[in-house]
């Protein structure tokens, strides 16, 4: 598994990796699928962004050329920095997404994409990470614990799920003597 930036031709799993964690309802707060179109201003204004950038992770087909390796690439998970709150005093904090592809869980490329988040930190100018987490995703609680992210806030009940309110907890991460 390698992790690279996102490029163009990465929308579309970006999207169905996404819409995989919509259905459990204990993922993201997203209801329904979202489509290529809807997620493209986002998906936009991510690349080439140095301080939120998007990566990929990837696994390519060992034998495969130079030139053919982005064809054969599966992609197996994306993850982001995103801005936390757009106001100018919140601009070294941002808000991470961290999605695996179904056939990708449980071999550890959570964790490995959790901590290449956390080494580009600095390069991206970042010193605090938050990680919004629907408190009965226990797969989520842990990998970010065991990244050494801490609950900084607990919002009970504010998300209606259509099955049930769920609490959302706010996890932070920092860095401050990086930047």
């Amino acid at each position: 598994m390698k992790i690279r930036k996102a490029q163009p031709q990465d929308l579309s799993a970006i999207v169905a990796i996404y819409n995989q964690a919509i259905p459990t309802r204990r993922i993201t707060a997203d209801l329904t699928p979202v489509t290529e179109q809807q997620r493209r201003p986002w998906f936009e204004q991510h690349l080439n962004n140095n301080t939120h950038p998007l990566w990929v992770m990837v696994e390519n087909d060992a034998k495969s050329t130079v030139e053919s390796a982005v064809q054969n690439e599966k992609v197996l998970g994306w993850c982001s920095f995103s801005p936390f709150y757009r106001r100018a005093a919140f601009d070294q904090t941002a808000e991470l997404s961290l999605y695996l592809d179904q056939t990708a869980r449980g071999k550890g490329y959570g964790s490995q994409a959790l901590q290449f988040m956390q080494r580009q930190m600095a390069a991206c100018g970042i010193n605090t990470l938050m990680a919004y987490v629907i408190e009965e995703n226990h797969v989520s609680r842990r990998l970010f614990e065991k990244h050494h992210f801490t609950q900084w806030g607990r919002y009970p009940n504010i998300a209606n799920m259509g099955d049930s309110l769920q609490t959302f907890l706010m996890y932070g991460f920092q860095q401050l003597n990086q930047i």
